[in-house]
C-alpha cells in the first residue's frame, strides 16, 4: 500500500496520536484509493480539527466521512403530462403575444390616419398661401391651362385655396347655356375661398348636375357665385378675396382683403342670380 504523500502526512497531524496508531490502516486504505485534492486535505484538516474538539466521536467514522467520494448524482427527467408546457422564457415572446402586439400596432397605426385625415380635412388651413397677393399669369395663360373657364367653369387655385369665377360666363353656365367670354375685367370675376363658413371643410368643385357648390361635411350649398341657398347649416354665402388685373394684364389674387358672404336670408328673392335648378336642391 502506497505511503500517504508528505502534504497528507502534515494534515494527518492534525488528529489525535491515538487515532493515527489505532486507525492507521483504514486511514491509509483511504487515502490510497486516489490521489488526494486540495479538497481532500481542506476534509481531512476539518476532520482533525473536530477529533480534537469532540473525542468522543469514533475515528474510523469521522475520517469516512472527511474522505467520501464526491459523486454526482444526475436526477433523473421527469415526465410532464400531456399538455403541459414549460413557462414561457424571461425575455421572450410568444406568437400569441407577438400576434396581439403586431394587431395593436396595426390598429394604433389606422386610427391615426384616420383622425389625421379628419382634421386635415376639417381644420381650416389659413396659413396655406393666405395673407399675400397670387399671380396667376394672364387670362390667355389661365384659358390655355383650362379653356373651360371661358364657357363659366370655375378656374381653381390652390396656393390660396380659391375657385376664380369669370362671373358673365359662369351665369349663363348655370342657367344652361352656352356661352364663351375670355376677356373679363377684374370687376367681373370672383375669387370664391373655398373654406366653407360653416365649420370650415374645404368645399368640392362644381357639381355637374346642377352647376352648384355643396360642402361634403354638413350640405351647405352655394350657387355658382358663392351665393347661400336653402340646402346646410352654413349662416352665409362663400367668402371672397379680391381680384386684381395689373398693368401687364396678369390676373392677381389678393388674399389679405378678405370678404365675407352674403347672409343667408332663407329666400330666392334676395340672390342676386337665380340659377335653373330648384333653391331647396343640392347636388348628390
Amino acid at each position: 500500500m502506497a505511503a500517504p504523500s508528505p502534504a497528507v502526512g502534515l494534515v494527518l497531524r492534525a488528529y489525535p496520536r491515538r487515532w493515527r496508531e489505532r486507525y492507521g490502516v483504514e486511514m491509509a486504505a483511504l487515502l490510497a484509493e486516489r490521489a488526494p485534492s486540495w479538497r481532500d486535505l481542506l476534509d481531512l484538516a476539518r476532520g482533525g480539527v473536530d477529533a480534537r474538539l469532540h473525542r468522543l466521536v469514533r475515528p474510523p467514522t469521522q475520517l469516512v466521512a472527511a474522505m467520501a467520494r464526491r459523486e454526482v448524482v444526475m436526477a433523473a427527467p421527469v415526465s410532464r403530462p400531456y399538455g403541459v408546457v414549460d413557462k414561457q422564457p424571461i425575455g421572450e415572446m410568444s406568437r400569441r403575444a407577438f400576434m396581439g402586439r403586431m394587431l395593436a400596432v396595426g390598429t394604433g397605426i389606422l386610427a391615426l390616419e384616420f383622425i389625421g385625415g379628419t382634421i386635415a380635412f376639417l381644420w381650416p388651413q389659413l396659413r396655406a398661401g393666405l395673407g399675400a397677393k397670387f399671380s396667376l399669369g394672364t387670362l390667355a395663360d389661365i384659358i390655355a391651362k383650362q379653356p373651360s373657364f371661358a364657357n363659366g367653369w370655375p378656374y381653381s387655385v390652390a396656393p390660396v385655396r380659391s375657385f376664380l369665377i369669370n362671373v358673365p360666363a359662369a351665369r349663363e353656365l348655370a342657367l344652361g347655356r352656352e356661352a364663351s367670354i375670355a376677356n373679363p375685367s377684374a370687376d367681373q370675376m370672383l375669387a370664391l375661398y373655398r373654406k366653407c363658413p360653416h365649420l370650415g371643410c374645404q368645399v368640392p368643385g362644381l357639381c355637374d348636375e346642377l352647376k352648384r357648390f355643396t360642402c361634403r361635411c354638413h350640405g351647405s350649398t352655394y350657387n355658382i357665385l358663392g351665393e347661400k341657398l336653402k340646402q346646410g347649416p352654413a349662416q352665409r354665402g362663400m367668402d371672397r378675396f379680391a381680384v386684381q388685373v395689373n398693368a401687364n394684364g396678369v390676373v392677381v389674387i389678393d388674399s389679405s382683403q378678405y370678404t365675407f358672404g352674403a347672409l343667408d336670408r332663407q329666400d330666392v328673392k334676395f340672390l342676386t342670380f337665380v340659377d335653373a335648378a330648384p333653391y331647396d336642391r343640392k347636388c348628390k
